[in-house]
């Protein structure tokens, strides 16, 4: 049974034009201050202060600026933080319904057919009554790339991560993986770096191949595993107190800067991908892509992880519910 309430949108009184007050918002992002998805916040900030006659001025942060990536919620509700651009698996540990809304694993065959669950299924309206029990409005979900795992050695099914040494991050990937049987540690991104070339680790777990390019994973690691074992879901939310004083027409643009900036990110991050991969290929990285068969296995494992998952709480199995209902309409279950 669902035990979301419906969030109210637009609930201050509409303001007449040039009379709106300005707000600011501190917002810290996920990755660093040159990554793609951190200029392309810089670039929808600015023309949403200039949409909005200056009504709402946002402040980008780089990752880690403020508080670590686990924390930016709590920073937001003690006033430290006005929002964040970041990814709902980061607070797995603290809430398993945000866990589950923020990786949907093997489930579906892309992100582009996952996101559809937010516009079609119900999805955003579940994201955003999670949210706003934690005092926040989720604004928009943003489109984030397949993520590949770079190895040291051939993973061509489900079998081959039995006993395979790998760093993850936790969550509900690192349970997928578990449930396959990788035997997984926690570490930084240099340190996994550094283990796979001294051999202590076979592979790692943690995003697209640009991004696992740019940070050198491929220096040891030969191989690419597209085994689609995980399929972050990433958004922009900000405090609701700050969103219910902005006016009606700033929080309409606010919402549409936000879905515009998730569909020029979908250009952008699949031709970084794509050079990338080019890259890594000419340097002699092999490219490895499970099949149907391997592909069902793990929407299988996918199913046992959100029946676990599911009953940790109401609110995650409402996600869960909601999920396979939609995947029952595209005849994906």
């Amino acid at each position: 049974m669902m035990t979301f309430k419906p969030v109210a949108l637009g609930t201050v009184a509409l303001l007449a034009a040039g009379t709106a007050s300005a707000e600011e918002f501190r917002m810290q992002t996920f990755l660093g201050a040159t990554a793609a998805t951190t200029v392309a916040f810089e670039e929808m900030a600015a023309g949403l202060a200039e949409a909005t006659g200056g009504e709402v001025e946002i402040t980008v942060l780089p990752g880690g600026a403020v508080v670590g990536a686990a924390e930016t919620i709590e920073a937001i509700q003690n006033g430290i933080l006005d929002g964040q651009y970041t990814a709902p698996s980061y607070f797995a540990g603290s809430d398993p319904a945000l866990g589950v809304l923020g990786d949907t694993l093997a489930a579906y065959p892309d992100s582009a057919t996952r996101d559809r669950w937010f516009s079609e299924g119900g999805g955003l309206e579940l994201a955003r009554a999670l949210y706003a029990q934690n005092g926040l409005m989720f604004i928009c979900p943003v489109y984030w790339p397949p993520e590949q795992i770079p190895s040291t050695v051939p993973i061509e099914t489900v079998a081959d991560f039995d006993g395979l040494r790998m760093r993850a991050p936790g969550g509900l990937a690192s349970d997928l993986l578990s449930r396959a049987g990788a035997s997984l540690v926690t570490m930084g991104v240099g340190e996994s770096v550094t283990a796979m070339e001294t051999g202590q680790l076979d592979a790692t777990d943690l995003a697209n191949v640009a991004l696992n390019w740019a940070l050198g994973m491929h220096n040891q690691a030969m191989y690419s595993i597209l085994a689609r074992h995980s399929m972050a879901v990433t958004e922009m939310s900000v405090s609701m107190d700050k969103w219910n004083a902005l006016s009606p027409e700033a929080q309409t643009a606010f919402e549409d800067a936000c879905n515009a900036m998730s569909a020029g990110l979908v250009d952008t991050l699949t031709a970084q991908d794509e050079e990338a991969i080019a890259a890594a290929e000419a340097a002699g990285v092999t490219f490895i892509e499970f099949g149907e068969e391997e592909a069902a296995i793990f929407r299988g494992i996918t199913q046992e992880v959100w029946t676990d998952w599911g009953s940790r709480s109401p609110d995650a199995q409402a996600i869960v519910d909601s999920h396979r209902a939609f995947l029952g309409t595209l005849g994906l279950e």
